[in-house]
């Protein structure tokens, strides 16, 4: 049977965005989301690395993101070897832009759906 690998994620870019280039001269994009659940013991909160390396979608991110900038990100999950083990992380595919949105429509923070690239 054929295995599904897909996640949709939304939340604040949190910190810093890192852009880097692979030994292959391809740009890549790094940030954290900050993703909210609110049960019963109330919110958890939590941080997921997303990693970009389409390039037409890592200049839009050069362009487009800051720090508590609201996105929704659809990708898969990918394991990297680190010198402190393994790390799970989200290659993404998609990023949708929702802050901007909101912003243009007026919206508040729990608004609907946004632009993409």
């Amino acid at each position: 049977m054929r295995g599904l690998n897909k996640v949709i994620v939304s939340g604040n870019v949190t910190g810093k965005i890192d852009y880097a280039t692979t030994d292959n001269g391809s740009e890549v994009c790094t940030f954290i989301v900050a993703s909210d659940r609110h049960g019963s013991g109330g919110v958890v909160t939590a941080y997921i690395k997303i990693n970009v390396y389409v390039d037409g979608l890592v200049k839009l991110c050069r362009n487009r993101l800051d720090k508590g900038s609201y996105v929704l990100v659809e990708g898969e999950l990918m394991n990297r070897s680190t010198p402190s083990g393994k790390l799970t992380e989200v290659r993404a595919w998609e990023v949708i832009f929702l802050s901007e949105e909101r912003q243009r429509d007026g919206r508040s923070d729990r608004g609907e759906s946004g632009g993409s690239y």
